[in-house]
């Protein structure tokens, strides 16, 4: 069959009626870009989620004893940490590393008491592993040589009834299973994405911490960045092959990420096939008032002996050509809007409590992989396909005479 003169042929029944063949070329439009928009903030929403959990809290590895994952407590230090920091920093992967004390104890004021994660860092270092220090929103980042200072979380300093300068003890067991204490002045407060971290975490020099548990330079954490954090678990084989240590990636640490970074492909999909579904009830419902007001002109090439294969392939390539004016302009619309929110990011402050209760930020950049934007060329262009079937055939149903009789 030479199809020729049917695509000639359906390139000007579109242009016909141009206010119909409009409606339909705007639809996909506006459906390919929403849909694509909506695939792309769904992405940095997860994606943003990934990466400040992996940035302020979880990081790409972590090291750690046996005895302190059965039971976080001071005497479960790193053995010779120093020797396996060095060791780490030899590695081409690794970008930067932190050495932790953490110990869980009781944060008290004069008002009330919370039980807290003590994390004692050098500060300077732990910037090149997290970004607590960005968080500050009052006070300072554990600066200067002052002894006891305590960097603690908004959620914290609120139950606590704390400020700057404020006094509050720390409460903690000994290396030797002793109840110690020590006074510590608040040097800073942040207030990172994730509210729940807030209320259940303080920080302080590490030196310090060690001095009050008695046993100086003790190490029960080693924080790693590698230069691809989807490359964590395929690092942690080459890391350390002691039997007293272990190492976790930070899918081993938080399932949940895993579990969000392994299903986001399927979710954006999902997202936009069902945006993809209302797209086509909205072709097919303008396709088939376009069969419907054309039946005598259908009719008439039917008498004449066009036959039901060539006015089947003529609905299709009319369909078709609608698709392709509007999905290519829905996309670079798309992709122009993705571009330009990927850098200023859209703010969603106004729902900041509900976002932060759940880790996330009040700032959602947009991006999306270059493949999908193909993919999702491909699944419009189908969709548009099968949502002409049912006009097609309805097509293929008219009687030829009772066709040319309508008025």
């Amino acid at each position: 069959m030479n199809v020729w003169p049917i695509i000639k042929l359906s390139w000007k029944n579109i242009w016909r009626n141009k206010v119909r063949s409009g409606v339909v070329i705007i639809s996909v439009l506006l459906g390919t870009c929403a849909g694509v928009f909506m695939t792309a903030f769904m992405y940095g929403l997860s994606m943003g989620y990934v990466k400040i959990q992996l940035q302020n809290f979880t990081s790409h590895l972590q090291i750690h004893t046996k005895a302190f994952e059965q039971e976080e407590v001071p005497e479960a230090y790193i053995p010779d940490a120093d020797s396996l920091m060095q060791e780490l920093k030899q590695k081409d992967f690794v970008t930067a590393l932190s050495a932790r004390t953490v110990i869980t104890g009781l944060a008290a004021s004069s008002s009330s008491s919370f039980g807290v994660t003590i994390t004692g860092i050098d500060p300077e270092i732990e910037k090149n592993v997290s970004l607590i220090h960005t968080h500050v929103i009052d006070g300072d980042y554990l600066e200067g040589d002052r002894r006891n200072l305590v960097l603690i979380g908004q959620k914290l300093a609120e139950r606590l009834g704390l400020k700057i300068r404020s006094k509050m003890v720390l409460n903690f067991q000994d290396v030797n299973g002793n109840i110690s204490a020590g006074a510590f002045r608040v040097s800073g407060i942040f207030k990172s994405p994730n509210s729940q971290f807030d209320e259940a975490n303080v920080f302080i020099k590490a030196e310090d911490l060690n001095r009050l548990i008695g046993k100086p330079g003790a190490v029960h954490e080693i924080a790693i960045l590698v230069d691809n954090f989807k490359m964590a678990d395929q690092y942690k084989e080459t890391l350390s092959d002691s039997p007293d240590l272990i190492v976790e990636s930070w899918g081993d640490l938080s399932p949940s990420l895993r579990y969000t970074d392994a299903t986001v492909g399927t979710t954006l999909y999902i997202v936009m096939v069902i945006i993809l579904i209302a797209l086509t009830f909205g072709i097919i419902n303008t396709m088939l008032m376009a069969v419907l007001e054309r039946q005598q002109e259908l009719g008439m090439l039917m008498s004449v002996g066009v036959n039901k294969v060539r006015i089947f392939t003529m609905i299709l390539f009319e369909t078709f050509f609608l698709a392709i004016f509007g999905a290519p302009v829905g996309i670079f619309l798309a992709w122009v809007g993705i571009s330009v929110l990927s850098e200023t990011g859209v703010d969603v402050s106004a729902f900041s409590q509900g976002f932060e209760m759940y880790g996330l930020g009040t700032v959602i950049y947009p991006e999306l992989q270059p493949d999908y934007y193909l993919n999702i060329g491909f699944l419009i262009i189908l969709t548009t396909l099968i949502a002409s079937l049912y006009p097609s055939f309805k097509a293929l149903k008219l009687n030829p005479v009772e066709a040319i009789r309508k008025i």
